[in-house]
C-alpha cells in the first residue's frame, strides 16, 4: 500500500512540475533545461536567505573594501552569460576564507579572504560564485530538493492514512535553503563554474590564471587542515580543480572576450 503511494506520489510530482516548469537554453551551460524556478522567485528566495545570513554575519564596514568587491564584480557580471537578474557584491566582516553565492545572484565574500588575494585572483573568485548563479546550480538544486521533499510529503500522508500517524508537512524556508547552499555543489557543478569563472575574468579584462593562484594561495593559506577549513569545504577539490584550470585556460585566449 504504501508503495503504490509512493509512486503515485513520484508521478504526482513529476505531472506537477512539468505543467509548471518551461525548458529554457541556459547559455551558461549551452543546454536546454527544465527549470520551474523563474527569476523572480529566485530572487525572493535570495533576499529572504540574505537577511538570516546577514543576521550572523553582518557586513564590513569598510567602504574602501566594499567599493573593490562592487568594481570587480560588477566588471565579471557583465561579462557573465546570465543577464536576467541583478547581482549584488558584498564583503561580509569575518575572518574566514569564504564565498558563497545565494539565489538569484546574492554574492558574498568574507573579509579574511579578500584581504589576502588581488584583484585577478578577486575576479576568479566571484567569477566563480557568479558562475553558480549564471548556470543555475542553485535553482536546480533547490528544485530538486524540493521534488525530494514533496515526494516525502506526499508519500508521509499515505503513512498517515494507513497507521493514523499524523504527518507534518515540509517546507523549504530559508534557513533550509541556506543550508542546502552551505553543503556546496556537486563535483561537475564546481568544474563548470570554476570554466565559467575563468571565462568571466577573461572577458571582464582580468588575468584568468589568477583563478590558479587563488586556489594555491587559499590553500598554503588554510594549512595542512584546508579540506576541513573555510573555502574548501564548501568548494573541494582543490588539486583537481586547479590541473583542469590549468589545461582549460589556454583555450580562453583563441576565443573572443
Amino acid at each position: 500500500m504504501v508503495k503504490a503511494i509512493f509512486a503515485s506520489a513520484v508521478i504526482l510530482v513529476w505531472l506537477l512540475f512539468l505543467s509548471g516548469c518551461a525548458t529554457l537554453y541556459n547559455s551558461a551551460t549551452g543546454k536546454n533545461e527544465l527549470i520551474f524556478i523563474n527569476s523572480a522567485t529566485e530572487t525572493a528566495m535570495g533576499r529572504s536567505v540574505q537577511n538570516d545570513l546577514l543576521k550572523k554575519h553582518p557586513l564590513a564596514n569598510d567602504a574602501a573594501l566594499q567599493a573593490r568587491v562592487q568594481r570587480v564584480g560588477g566588471l565579471v557580471a557583465e561579462a557573465s552569460d546570465r543577464k536576467d537578474i541583478v547581482y549584488r557584491f558584498s564583503v561580509l566582516e569575518d575572518k574566514e576564507l569564504n564565498a558563497m553565492a545565494l539565489p538569484g545572484g546574492y554574492i558574498y565574500i568574507y573579509k579574511g579572504l579578500m584581504d589576502i588575494i588581488n584583484d585577478d585572483e578577486l575576479a576568479y573568485v566571484l567569477g566563480h560564485e557568479t558562475g553558480h548563479v549564471a548556470a543555475r546550480h542553485i535553482a536546480k538544486k533547490l528544485q530538486s530538493n524540493m521534488a525530494y521533499q514533496l515526494i516525502l510529503n506526499m508519500a508521509f500522508v499515505g503513512v498517515s492514512a494507513t497507521t493514523g500517524v499524523n504527518a507534518q508537512p515540509i517546507a523549504l524556508g530559508a534557513d533550509k535553503v541556506y543550508s542546502l547552499i552551505e553543503l556546496g555543489f556537486s563535483r561537475k557543478d564546481e568544474y563548470e563554474a570554476d570554466r565559467l569563472a575563468a571565462k568571466y575574468a577573461f572577458r571582464s579584462g582580468f588575468n584568468p590564471y589568477g583563478a590558479i593562484s587563488a586556489l594555491k594561495k587559499i590553500k598554503k593559506q588554510e594549512g595542512p587542515n584546508w579540506k576541513a577549513l573555510g573555502y574548501f569545504r564548501s568548494h573541494p577539490y582543490a588539486e583537481d580543480r586547479i590541473k583542469a584550470l590549468t589545461g582549460f585556460i589556454p583555450g580562453l585566449t583563441t576565443q573572443k572576450k
